[in-house]
């Protein structure tokens, strides 16, 4: 049974403080500051270079796409209300703090104000397009929703300057 599509976090979030566990739509979770998930970036970058960090952090976002997604899908159903799920999934990822989604199926683009990466990063501070987690995220969304594999490119990025951050499925 496909149950009503949630419009609010709250509503999907579970505490358990005797426990010390957090899940949102029953997918184990943790609440991290943007200034730890920078930091985390940054020295994965000084670490394994910014093309090793890139790759890491890309195919986590990969992964972690693939559970959130299924979760969704399995709630909330998608084959039958694609532009609903879109809209729910939208907001929900504005609820978590991730940024505001604007996702166009039909031209294979999501586009990103005020990521939750971008924003930690330091607005202009980037050469290049800094959000790979958010890529490899955006992946597995986009496969879902089309229902073909395909990877993603972020072509404008706020940590660069640009207004938002842009990605573009791609062919594999």
């Amino acid at each position: 049974m496909i149950m009503a599509l949630p419009r609010k976090v709250k509503e999907t979030a579970e505490w358990k403080r005797a426990s010390g566990e957090f899940s949102v739509i029953t997918v184990p979770a943790a609440i991290l500051s943007l200034k730890t998930f920078a930091k985390i970036q940054k020295d994965a970058e000084k670490i394994l270079g910014e093309e090793g960090a890139a790759v890491l952090l890309y195919e986590a976002g990969k992964d972690a796409g693939k559970t959130w997604i299924s979760r969704f899908h399995d709630e909330w159903g998608l084959r039958e209300a694609e532009n609903e799920f879109i809209r729910a999934a939208e907001e929900f990822y504005a609820e978590l703090g991730w940024g505001k989604f604007s996702i166009d199926i039909e031209h294979r683009t999501i586009s990103i104000k005020n990521s939750f990466i971008a924003r930690s990063y330091g607005k202009g501070e980037a050469k290049k397009p800094v959000c790979h987690f958010l890529c490899g995220y955006n992946a597995s969304l986009i496969t879902e929703l089309i229902n073909k594999v395909v990877d993603v490119e972020e072509r404008k990025c706020m940590a660069k300057g640009d207004r938002y951050c842009e990605f573009i499925a791609v062919n594999p």
